[in-house]
């Protein structure tokens, strides 16, 4: 059966093949302002800016002469016909997907404080939220710490170590929901402007690649959604700086291990300021 990514590809795939090139303006195809101007070609009305500025919404404003070139292309009666017929099974599923989502909530109405609590976690949705616990349940008792849920879940590092050599740091191979779920979450989080999985994720990709450290996220956020249900509370973003300020006194001492090495004392500016004004008295 065909995804609701299925049938999105296949519009794509129709615009292209009409020249008409939205999606190189705009990020999301069947946001508002694509599903207006898809609304446009199809109505067979004739497309003018002024017509485009009426589509237009959000973040797309001020790009309306960009968006006016890319849907002129060689859209016919034919190709009318084909997009109309795809979109209506795009919003079949739409409705669909709707429905399951509203009927997820029913089950959880009693757990409804446990997914306000989630939700609080940078990257976690209402419906990602309800997809956790219906995997991992709301008490997680089953799970004796953090590193057992994500160990089961395969989104810890490996221990390749044979004859006390540790060859391989590869996480386990696991199949579930759980950890597609948090990879999507991850990808939420790193988005997030102020977000400390934002400035880890930087940190560690430059160093690791973007696959690691997008696990390597998903493993910090894990521990939080593990951590969240036992202590009752929701959770508390650290912010961006947390990291450096965490890591600030191990790098001071490296630069005075650098500098002593160097033949140099590395002193607080304060106190090398302090130092000053009394020479100077």
């Amino acid at each position: 059966m065909d995804s609701l990514a299925d049938y999105k590809r296949r519009v794509h795939k129709l615009l292209e093949c009409a020249n008409i090139k939205m999606d190189s303006v705009a990020s999301d195809l069947f946001g508002v302002a694509g599903r207006n101007l898809m609304d446009l070609l199809v109505s067979g009305e004739e497309i003018t800016l002024d017509a485009v500025i009426r589509c237009t919404r959000g973040r797309l404003r001020g790009k309306e002469g960009e968006l006016f070139k890319s849907i002129r292309g060689f859209f016919t009666e034919h190709h009318g016909f084909q997009l109309e017929s795809m979109r209506t099974f795009v919003k079949r599923v739409e409705r669909q997907i709707a429905a399951v989502h509203e009927r997820l909530r029913s089950p959880l109405s009693d757990r409804r404080d446990k997914v306000e609590q989630l939700v609080e976690v940078p990257g976690i949705s209402d419906v990602s939220a309800q997809a956790l616990l219906s995997e991992i349940g709301d008490t997680l008792d089953q799970f004796g710490t953090a590193a057992s849920l994500a160990s089961r879940e395969g989104l810890c590092p490996g221990n390749g170590e044979s004859a006390g050599k540790r060859h391989s740091g590869r996480s386990p191979v696991r199949s579930g929901h759980v950890k597609t779920i948090m990879i999507e979450v991850a990808r939420g989080a790193i988005r997030k402007k102020g977000s400390c999985y934002r400035e880890k994720y930087s940190s560690l990709r430059a160093r690791k690649g973007a696959k690691k450290a997008i696990v390597a996220v998903v493993h910090r956020i894990l521990k939080a959604v593990f951590h969240i249900p036992k202590v009752d509370r929701p959770s508390h973003e650290l912010g961006d700086a947390y990291l450096i300020q965490l890591t600030t006194r191990s790098r001071i001492q490296t630069l005075r291990k650098q500098a002593a090495r160097l033949g140099y004392l590395l002193v607080p500016a304060q106190a090398e300021e302090q130092r000053q004004g009394r020479d100077t008295n």
